[in-house]
């Protein structure tokens, strides 16, 4: 527990006193099914209901309310909040860390550590100095590209497509429809996954990147999985026990690994891939199916997975209307695509529990609260 999650417990009663609109309880609604959901699992799989996957639907309810009293819904305080997360957070892997960041190497710091967060004070830090427009973009563009060098390539999409966006507002503006501005966002990302494994390949952006992509280009891995092995095994899993899933992934049986190497092998996997050592992972480890959305139907049921379902819908909104958030707009437009990749590729992290919380006060404000005096986005 971290001190954040006391403050937040401890301002419950002053959430209690608020005012709330349906649209900005449906979150905690679908955070407590997911708990509950979580807890009959766990129970029917004699597992513990500690697991820290079990308990993070009611650790995001706990934060959004507390969040909700500390930022009273507005954006910028919201975006100020960012920030003292992401200071929590490199704070956190420069003094303590995870074993992952004790290699003494800045490339596993960065990647497996601060990356997001020193994103996050970047565009805290132009944004709050009103540095001119096109700078948060150009940073980003930096940022990727460092994030190349350092064997990061999923934080490096987010940062290119981030940047691309914020450039092409930038230039295009009005003058052409929403939709096509998409469709050049969606144009780059396409671009990005060609050109990129090419130069990696060549040993443009270093050895460590180059190492991976030759790695994964031996095993054949679809490039729509983005270069994750597990959704084949957490398909598997969720299609034995779609209902109440199972508990946790440890629970994973040897039948099921099976079925999840046949599917794996149909989707275009080698036969030579090695499923177990990358998927039988140690007991301790609670990123086995490394998808926050499809883990938590896996593991918790069904009803588990309409918190994350919720969280993806409200970072596709925040994309979608990014220029609502005014001068806020790269750092919203960026962890808004942070968060879509985290919940379809990676597991729960350090602080990653309360940024969500902040995405879904930011789509509750720029969707649900646009004639709140007490809500609008300061000039």
């Amino acid at each position: 527990m971290t001190s954040v999650s006391v403050v937040c417990l401890l301002l419950v009663p002053g959430w209690l006193m608020m005012t709330h609109r349906g649209a900005d309880l449906l979150p905690l609604v679908l955070a407590a099914l997911g708990w509950i959901s979580f807890l009959a699992s766990c129970l029917v799989n004699h597992s513990s209901v500690l697991w820290p996957n079990a308990v993070a639907p009611a650790a995001f309810g706990l934060y959004l309310m507390g969040l909700t009293v500390l930022t009273g819904r507005r954006v910028d305080a919201i975006a100020t909040m960012m920030a003292g997360l992401a200071v929590g957070t490199v704070a956190f892997f420069l003094t303590q860390g995870i074993k992952l960041t004790h290699t003494g190497s800045f490339l596993d710091m960065w990647k497996y550590g601060i990356a997001s967060a020193v994103t996050v004070l970047i565009l805290y830090a132009l944004t709050a100095a009103r540095a001119p427009a096109w700078l948060s973009p150009s940073a980003l563009a930096v940022l990727g590209l460092a994030s190349l060098g350092l064997n990061y390539r999923s934080h490096a999409l987010v940062c290119v497509l981030a940047s691309a966006l914020l450039f092409i507002n930038l230039a295009l503006g009005s003058r052409i429809r929403r939709r096509w501005q998409f469709a050049g966002l969606i144009g780059v990302g396409l671009a990005f996954a060609y050109v990129m494994p090419i130069a990696a390949r060549t040993g443009l952006f270093g050895s460590a990147l180059q190492r991976k992509t030759l790695q994964q280009d031996a095993v054949d891995v679809p490039l729509l999985l983005a270069g994750r092995s597990e959704p084949p095994m957490t398909f598997t899993a969720i299609s034995q026990r779609p209902l109440l899933g199972w508990g946790n992934a440890m629970n994973f049986t040897q039948d099921m690994y099976t079925q999840a190497e046949h599917l794996a092998i149909r989707m275009g996997f080698s036969p030579e891939f090695p499923f177990d050592a990358i998927w039988r992972i140690p007991p301790s480890d609670y990123s086995a199916t490394h998808s926050i959305l499809l883990g938590a139907w896996a593991e918790g049921g069904v009803l588990a997975v309409l918190l994350p379902a919720w969280l993806l819908v409200a970072c596709l909104g925040i994309i979608c209307n990014f220029t609502r958030l005014e001068r806020w707009a790269p750092l919203g437009a960026t962890v808004a695509l942070q968060g879509l990749w985290d919940l379809l590729y990676g597991p729960w992290q350090y602080n990653m529990i309360p940024t969500f919380a902040c995405i879904a006060l930011f789509f509750s404000a720029i969707h649900f609260r646009a004639h709140d005096p007490g809500s609008l986005i300061e000039p």
